[in-house]
């Protein structure tokens, strides 16, 4: 076991860098590997689950919670957000709509506590954690407020949000591509278009995850994973030995995570001292 338990990245039982071996989801998520869509979609394929609840950009930056039941589905789900997506008022929904049983649901680091408090701690009957089979947390510093956003996009470069097709974060660059092509934007400069809530928010890789997955910077092409039980790692593991994904060992990479867990902290201590 790696104890990392006092550092800012919570319980973790064991850190991975993986990435898809299939070419089509590797040529969809070159940035990170695409390691969660390849371990979702062996737990498909081996009736491990029966969906995935995960979030799929619909017009430019707004997106909507789908369900997921297969690699062309999970495929057409990839990408970021960076939106935040009305998930845990619709999830019930969509899972009693699609009669799921056992589902995976990836989400953000917010909405993992949410999940995660009400599977491990029901207190409702309405509460339907017991359907909730794995919760895997992207890493998350924060996603737009998104009418302002989409306001300073136009205003300030012309630039419509029904226009954004993708954004991508670079070291300290936001780069939004659009049909003109690609502006460049320094993470100081958007910040305050952040949502206020993402900018007390101190959790930045998920603790109350199964599994944690995001990217750093000295390995692109890979996910880092950080699997936070025995069930999680089972299910990387698992999904390397049917080929899915391949694997290395990422605890040489953990202190970029902490980074950016600590980063992700300061900024809230330094916000709550202004808002108090």
């Amino acid at each position: 076991m790696i104890n990392v338990t006092d550092s800012f990245v919570g319980h973790v039982l064991n850190i991975y860098l993986a990435r898809a071996t299939d070419r089509e989801v590797l040529n969809t998520k070159v940035a990170s590997g695409g390691a969660v869509t390849a371990i979702l979609n062996y737990a498909l394929d081996e009736g491990i689950i029966d969906g995935v609840v995960t979030a799929k950009r619909t017009n430019g930056l707004e997106g909507k919670a789908v369900v997921a039941r297969s690699r062309k589905e999970l495929l057409a789900t990839v990408g970021n957000k960076w939106s935040i997506v009305p998930f845990a008022s619709r999830i019930k929904t969509k899972i009693e709509e699609n009669n799921l049983n056992q589902v995976a649901v990836v989400c953000l680091p917010c909405q993992a506590q949410f999940f995660g408090q009400m599977r491990d701690f029901p207190m409702l009957e309405t509460d339907f954690g017991e359907r909730i089979k794995y919760i895997i947390s992207l890493f998350c510093m924060g996603t737009f407020a998104f009418e302002t956003f989409i306001n300073y996009l136009y205003l300030n470069h012309g630039i419509k949000g029904r226009d954004v097709r993708d954004i991508v974060l670079r070291g300290d660059v936001i780069e939004v591509y659009h049909p003109e092509g690609i502006l460049k934007l320094s993470i100081g400069e958007i910040y305050r278009y952040l949502q206020v809530g993402c900018l007390v928010c101190t959790d930045y890789t998920g603790s109350w995850s199964d599994i944690s997955a995001g990217v750093i910077e000295t390995k692109p092409g890979w996910t880092i994973l950080l699997a936070r039980n025995k069930k999680a790692d089972e299910l990387i593991k698992n999904a390397k030995k049917r080929g899915y994904i391949e694997v290395r060992d990422g605890s040489p990479f953990i202190g970029e995570v902490i980074n950016g867990a600590r980063e992700k902290l300061a900024r809230s201590q330094k916000n709550m001292m202004c808002m108090f």
